[in-house]
């Protein structure tokens, strides 16, 4: 068997040190919105985790995910996704339309 073409070694001690201020769990459809729910986290207290529920699926595995913070100590705000992105914009249906067929 051949070795990984990889190296891995230790982190730099910087970035061993590092400590994380808040933690921001977001849909990636709200990516473009990043510093709008960033600049939200960080008027948390340290050590906060924002978690913003999109779908039916993702709430289920965001409160999972908020027991576990939780659980570990950690203060967790949750809130809809249609605090950070205004209103959920959903695609225009058609109108529905009677057509005479030509037979």
């Amino acid at each position: 068997m051949k070795p990984l073409p990889y190296h891995i070694s230790e982190p730099p001690a910087r970035l061993k040190k590092a400590r994380l201020d808040n933690i921001a769990l977001v849909p990636a459809s709200l990516l473009p919105l990043k510093e709008t729910y960033m600049s939200l986290a960080n008027t948390y207290p340290t050590g906060s985790v924002l978690c913003i529920q999109g779908t039916q699926r993702q709430q289920k595995i965001m409160a999972k995910v908020t027991s576990f913070f939780r659980d570990h100590g950690r203060s967790v705000i949750t809130m809809p996704i249609e605090k950070i992105s205004g209103t959920m914009k959903k695609a225009a249906r058609p109108a529905a339309e009677n057509l005479k067929l030509a037979f």
